[in-house]
């Protein structure tokens, strides 16, 4: 479990790499939507990398800019709640939709994630922490942003998308969020976690 609280993120970039050479060796043989959708979950998993890894320090921001947290290195985020919640939005909430391509709600969802990040990021972090960057604004703007508006023109494209799955996909993602971010945060926050972040993971938030 060490092992893994260490380097989920970097297991993700892993993943997300081999992702990416399968989607283009079989660029040919993959339905259209269906190569979409691996992109949107190599999408999230590089969002992931660049919030915990690198530049990294999403932690010390969450923590310290938003929540003025007495002790951003363990409270109310953590190493141990950042994998527990990350994992299961990758692999849970934006994996399935690559194996059941015609549910359009189901894959509708992540990209609505998606599109909430550029807001969370680009405007609200931003703002709060009165920076113009912060660890997963990159990859927002420029994956999320991108494959998600991607998923939608080809989606309407192939007539998969109607208004029931906008319907459904918008409930699905607002539940998402609300239990694997809302919830997930608050259910797994510890004063006193014995699994506090690296001085990288607090980057400019260090001994603030």
């Amino acid at each position: 479990m060490n092992m893994l609280r260490k380097y989920w993120q970097d297991l993700g970039l892993l993943v997300a790499s081999l992702v990416c050479i399968y989607v283009v060796i079989n660029w040919g043989t993959l339905s259209r939507i269906n190569s979409i959708l691996w992109l949107s979950f190599v999408a999230i998993l590089l969002h992931q990398f660049e919030e915990y890894r690198w530049p990294g320090y999403f932690a010390g921001l969450f923590n310290k800019a938003l929540f003025r947290s007495e002790a951003p290195e363990r409270y109310p985020l953590n190493k141990q709640s950042a994998m527990i919640i990350n994992i299961i939005i990758a692999y849970v909430f934006y994996l399935p939709p690559v194996f059941f391509p015609s549910l359009a709600w189901l894959g509708l969802a992540p990209v609505l994630m998606g599109f909430f990040q550029i807001i969370w990021h680009g405007i609200f972090a931003n703002i709060k922490a009165k920076s113009i960057y912060n660890p997963g604004l990159f990859s927002a703007i420029f994956l999320h942003l991108p494959i998600g508006s991607w998923y939608i023109n080809c989606a309407y494209d192939q007539h998969l998308l109607t208004s029931t799955d906008w319907i459904w996909g918008t409930i699905y993602f607002v539940i998402a969020v609300y239990i694997l971010i809302v919830k997930g945060n608050m259910w797994l926050r510890n004063k006193n976690s014995i699994h506090p972040f690296s001085q990288n993971q607090l980057g400019p938030y260090y001994n603030k």
